[in-house]
């Protein structure tokens, strides 16, 4: 193997995605897909009566071993809208030694609507992984989004212990930091980080006010397939945190979610993302 063949193979594969969204003719259209890698989408649908486009982004590897490098830049102008999600889930492998790492970056303009809403990401064992998600949001925009955690076998019910997985999330206001958290996962510590379960979930809204805080608390109260859940308010941020063992579970309650408090955020009635039915 040449020296330049070996250098790629170790640094891994890179995907880089640009997405911008504009409001043309009353419809939120994709007006820029920029990519660069195995890492696209192939083109937006519109359920009836929502000009909102849901766009899938796709990466045919199905996974991510160490060196590789997903990066997704997404740009609302004003007045538009998108719903973003992943026909499957996003796979984290065993690591050759370095980091798999993926970036996120959504800026929203002013009175736009972004809903971000990934399929889980599962971690194998001796998993290396990055994962840095912001959003920069000016005032009057709104969102909804959410993400799973899953340390688990699923063939074998039990525990995955990573190596190392490094997860943040940073919510940038007009005039403030909206949200800030970092969660640092190894093999020491998955099983108190975790509270002994083995899939962590997290969607948070805004705006979002006491009204809906409520609907939401006695929405997760009312159901019997989660171990730990609960909901808060961190100005109009609605945060909803949920800890199981069942992903398929978990999934239900966050969309149950999802469907109802999308009209009171986003201001539409909930459609389902049709390929999570393929």
């Amino acid at each position: 193997m040449n020296n330049k063949l070996s250098q790629n193979f170790i640094d891994g594969w890179l995907g880089e995605l640009e997405l911008n969204f504009a409001l043309r003719k009353g419809r939120s259209v994709l007006t820029k897909c920029k990519h660069t890698g195995p890492f696209y989408v192939k083109k937006s649908f519109y359920s009836k009566n929502d000009n909102t486009p849901h766009v899938y982004l796709l990466h045919p590897p199905g996974g991510l071993v160490g060196g590789d490098k997903l990066i997704l830049n997404v740009k609302l102008e004003s007045g538009s809208r998108a719903l973003l999600t992943t026909p499957g889930s996003s796979k984290f492998y065993r690591s050759n030694g370095i980091r798999a790492v993926q970036k996120h970056i959504f800026t929203l303009e002013r009175n736009t609507a972004l809903e971000w809403v990934p399929q889980s990401s599962i971690f194998f064992p001796k998993t290396k992984a990055k994962i840095d998600t912001t959003f920069i949001l000016e005032q009057e925009s709104k969102i909804i989004s959410f993400e799973m955690l899953c340390f688990v076998n699923s063939s074998l019910g039990i525990c995955v212990y990573p190596e190392e997985v490094d997860i943040s999330l940073n919510i940038c206001l007009s005039n403030s930091v909206g949200l800030q958290e970092r969660l640092q996962i190894n093999e020491s510590n998955c099983i108190m980080k975790l509270g002994g379960f083995k899939i962590s979930a997290l969607l948070f809204a805004m705006p979002s006010d006491e009204k809906i805080l409520d609907i939401v608390r006695k929405l997760i109260t009312s159901v019997k397939y989660f171990q730990v859940g609960g909901a808060t308010l961190l100005d109009n941020i609605l945060v909803v945190r949920l800890l199981g063992n069942d992903n398929q579970c978990l999934k239900k309650l966050l969309c149950n979610i999802w469907y109802t408090i999308r009209p009171f955020v986003i201001g539409r009635e909930m459609v389902l993302p049709r390929i999570w039915s393929t």
